[in-house]
């Protein structure tokens, strides 16, 4: 799928809005360009497929414009295009662990300004976490938009249970912090199970009967466990109880899952200079627009 322009201005609409929103404020009017993406994270897996996305497109096009740029500032002008030129709700965090890489707190301050802190671990706590963590993929897609909205109209209601959830999310996350940096995994994992349940009070449309039903027939391997993104579907983490990796990716791939490892990224987003593209590809990926 791919659409065609002799400008940005002329670009059809309706046909791939997200990457069009990117060209249209990054690409300058009388330049040329053939954008081609590609992803393996599947839509509605909660893994922040269109946040990464969003800072990659930002960062090729700063590479092939000349544009410089931090990886906070790449993060900030993706989220910015995701949340104001094309109003898509949610936060910024998708961004900002995708720009930056590695493991980073992130403290959101009121008026809307954005503090961020790569965490301090120990060679060990590293280890740990990347052997004992599994990313299961349920095919169980959720809808991150519908679900942003739906935490949205919650928050302003009366008695609504998304504000301590939220409160009690935050929570976790500082004692998580504390926990990893002083390399207590236990208590990493127990804010990590908090976390689940927390986000799973935001609204009804985070919890996930699948994912429940995952960690109950998974619960002789697991120890903790948090389902990704914005809930209702999609992936989920498990830590491991010592010794039980392997069986319980047997078993989460019996239940239907798609089973990944863990490896910690800590480049974040890069760029490099490829071949130049060829004639022949290029009238490829041009019919394919047509």
């Amino acid at each position: 799928m791919g659409v065609t322009a002799n400008t940005v201005s002329n670009l059809p609409k309706d046909r791939l809005d997200f990457l069009q929103a990117f060209v249209r404020r990054l690409v300058p009017p009388d330049e040329s360009i053939l954008l081609v993406t590609e992803s393996d994270v599947p839509a509605g897996a909660g893994l922040g497929g269109s946040g990464a996305l969003g800072v990659a497109v930002v960062a090729a096009l700063d590479h092939a414009f000349g544009q410089k740029r931090t990886p906070s500032e790449t993060a900030r002008i993706a989220n910015e295009i995701e949340r104001k030129d094309l109003g898509y709700p949610g936060g910024s965090q998708d961004s900002f662990a995708a720009a930056l890489g590695g493991i980073n707190k992130l403290e959101y301050t009121k008026g809307g300004g954005v503090a961020h802190r790569a965490l301090k671990l120990s060679n060990d706590t590293l280890m740990e976490l990347e052997h004992n963590s599994l990313m299961i993929y349920t095919s169980e897609a959720h809808v991150s938009g519908n679900i942003h909205q739906d935490i949205l109209d919650s928050y302003g209601m009366k008695d609504s249970t998304t504000f301590t959830a939220l409160l009690s999310l935050r929570d976790a996350a500082n004692s998580m912090e504390v926990a990893l940096e002083c390399g207590d995994m236990d208590g990493y994992i127990d804010n990590l199970n908090l976390s689940c349940e927390s986000l799973y009070r935001l609204h009804t449309s985070c919890d996930s009967i699948a994912h429940r039903k995952y960690c109950y027939d998974l619960e002789d391997h697991i120890l903790g466990r948090k389902t990704c993104g914005a809930g209702g579907g999609g992936g989920m983490v498990v830590y491991t109880k010592p010794g039980h990796r392997q069986a319980c990716m047997l078993r989460a791939r019996e239940l239907g899952g798609e089973v990944w490892p863990f490896t910690l990224d800590y480049k974040g987003v890069v760029t490099w200079l490829g071949k130049s593209t060829s004639k022949n590809f290029f009238e490829k990926i041009q019919s394919r627009c047509r």
